[in-house]
Formats: C-alpha cells, sequence, structure tokens
C-alpha cells in the first residue's frame, strides 16, 4: 500500500524552511562576515547587529511561551525555565562549539561565563535602570517571588564548574560535558518539581499548611 503524505506536515516542513531561508537571508545581509578579511574592521557593526538580531529572536522566544501559556495553560514560570532558557542560550551553545572546535578552548569558556555576567548586569540592569527613570529615580514597589532558591541555584551550578577548572589544572576533561549536563537536568527537575508542587525546597517536604 502507497503511504500518502501528510499534508500538515508537509506545509509545517515549508513553512519552517521558508522562515529558515528569509532569516538567514536578511541577517547574511545586515551582519557582516568577519572570516572574510577585507570586512573585519567592521566588528564594531557585526556586534552590534548580532546584539539587534538576537534580541529580536529572543523576543520572539518569549512571544512563543505567552503563546503556548494561553493556549495550553503551563505555567510562565515553567515555559520560561525550558522553552525561553532554551532557545536563549542556544546562541551560547553554538558559538562555543564554533570557537571549540577552532582550538580556542579559553573563548569558549569565558562565552559561558560571561554570558552569566551579561544576564546580571546587563539584562537585569537595563530595564531597571529605564524603570527607575521612569519613575524618577524613586522607589517603586515589584512583586518578587522565590528569589533566593533561583539565587542558590545559581551558586550551585557554577560551582562545580569552578571546581572541575580549578582541580583539572585549569582544564575542562572530557568527562566534565557528562558532569554538567547531569547538573542540570537535575537542576531542572528540581525546579519543575518546586514549580508543580508549590514547594519552594521541593523535594525536601514543605510544612503542611496549618488549618
Amino acid at each position: 500500500m502507497r503511504h500518502q503524505p501528510n499534508m500538515w506536515s508537509g506545509c509545517s516542513s515549508n513553512g519552517w524552511n521558508g522562515a529558515s531561508f528569509l532569516s538567514s537571508f536578511f541577517v547574511a545581509r545586515t551582519v557582516p562576515d568577519m572570516d572574510d578579511p577585507k570586512l573585519q574592521h567592521l566588528y564594531p557593526i557585526a556586534f552590534f547587529a548580532s546584539m539587534v538580531w538576537l534580541a529580536l529572536f529572543a523576543y520572539s522566544v518569549v512571544e512563543v511561551c505567552e503563546g503556548i501559556h494561553r493556549d495550553f495553560g503551563i505555567s510562565i514560570t515553567a515555559l520560561g525555565f525550558t522553552v525561553a532558557a532554551a532557545g536563549t542560550s542556544f546562541p551560547n551553545v553554538f558559538s562555543g562549539m564554533c570557537v571549540a572546535r577552532r582550538g580556542k578552548t579559553s573563548m569558549a569558556i569565558a562565552n559561558a561565563l560571561g554570558a552569566n555576567v551579561q544576564n546580571v548586569f546587563l539584562a537585569l540592569a537595563i530595564p531597571w535602570a529605564v524603570q527607575s527613570a521612569l519613575y524618577g529615580g524613586m522607589a517603586f514597589s515589584m512583586v518578587v517571588e522565590g528569589l533566593l532558591p533561583a539565587v542558590v541555584a545559581c551558586y550551585v551550578t557554577l560551582a562545580p564548574v569552578v571546581v572541575v577548572y580549578v582541580v583539572c589544572a585549569q582544564s575542562m576533561p572530557r568527562w566534565s560535558g557528562s558532569l554538567f549536563l547531569s547538573i542540570y537536568f537535575i537542576y531542572l527537575t528540581v525546579t519543575l518539581g518546586q514549580q508543580a508542587s508549590g514547594c519552594p525546597m521541593w523535594p525536601v517536604s514543605c510544612a503542611a499548611p496549618s488549618p
């Protein structure tokens, strides 16, 4: 019996290929190719244009997460820890792979650590500064829940990187990749468990609510 092609699968594939072609086309036209020695003096333009495209793609990821939340009722926090976090981290993954394959492992490590520094001192600081300016420099209220567990999780997940780097004579052995992936999946499991159970100390049992 002849297999009939799935119309929706074909439409989805064509739509994805079209979107990928358009994004690649416009990125190639707006970001100078740094592999071309004749264009390397345009590195400030390449850096700024790359940041603009990253901002647009990150905004698209956030909009997709909001759409999933509206249509399927999945928690925004859970989507932030999974879809949004993975989507905005893929540029760091690919850039790290590219420089590592060229033998520039120090740059790959600096890229990963520098991304966290940028998230704290730019991604959080700039919106905060803009909001403060709109309020005339006066204090404004902001609802923040579960901040302490997130800060602790940040320290816990970054500590193994520092320990491995120091213990292994300022190098990253092959097995460190598997170790870091395991730590990430443990962190993801704990975080999703905290969101699903409503207990910030999950898997440690929380105190039962008083009647």
